[in-house]
């Protein structure tokens, strides 16, 4: 069966065809606290302000989370998947392309995949999903090999894709829309802090503040104007 070991190397793989990729300094490359261990792998390159991927690891229990974000300055959208994976069953298992304002040609190729992919049992996205996700976002519960081989095969596939329009982005230099995107971006990220399960989880491990503070500065820190200022005179 498909499982976390297995999709890091998917996105790892992936994320070597990205040009001038570059490590992002961060403070939490290794976590560990009891049998709790979190590793943390973070890049930037043209195109992408941060490519984030965070794998857990606690007694039975392993999750992934990668998200890459892009650079508001380039019309690109956010991938995103994430796993919750014991040994017999992935609990939870999403991938998704999802949109900014603009960002519309790529959904001709990401839709045919997804339409490819028919999932047994699929899980209803939270309310705040439905304000970040696109039309092609998989959510399910997988308990066979051959949807585990669907699963990566999807994410493969919307990754490539998704990487291959990074390969292909040149700047836009529109204002007005780059700061449409921006403000998409901080959408996502705000939306995704509304999880209570993400803060519940982590506050149980560590305390609620370290919990916030980690949310805030390495899974959804929001880009500001500030940011991309920095990050596209950099580029």
């Amino acid at each position: 069966m498909v499982n976390v070991d297995s999709i890091s190397e998917v996105i790892r793989t992936c994320w070597e065809t990205l040009p001038d990729r570059e490590p992002l300094e961060h403070e939490f490359a290794l976590v560990e606290k009891d049998d709790l261990c979190i590793t943390n792998e973070m890049y930037k390159c043209p195109g992408l302000r941060k490519i984030h991927l965070e794998v857990a690891k606690t007694g039975k229990l392993d999750i992934l989370h990668c998200v890459f974000f892009p650079d508001p300055a380039y019309n690109l959208p956010i991938f995103g998947c994430d796993i919750v994976a014991t040994p017999s069953v992935i609990t939870a298992a999403i991938v998704d392309v999802s949109p900014v304002r603009g960002v519309k040609r790529i959904y001709d190729e990401i839709s045919k995949v997804s339409n490819r992919y028919i999932f047994s049992d699929k899980r209803p996205l939270p309310l705040w999903g439905d304000e970040v996700f696109s039309p092609f976002c998989k959510f399910l519960r997988i308990k066979s090999d051959m949807e585990g081989e669907h699963y990566y095969e999807i994410l493969m596939e919307y990754l490539m894709i998704f990487c291959r329009n990074v390969n292909n982005t040149v700047r836009d230099d529109n204002w007005v829309k780059e700061m449409l995107r921006l403000d998409d971006q901080i959408w996502y990220c705000k939306q995704q802090k509304t999880n209570k399960k993400l803060i519940a989880v982590l506050s149980n491990w560590f305390d609620k503040e370290w919990a916030e503070y980690y949310i805030d500065t390495i899974l959804f820190d929001e880009p500001n104007a500030r940011n991309k200022m920095v990050s596209t005179s950099s580029t």
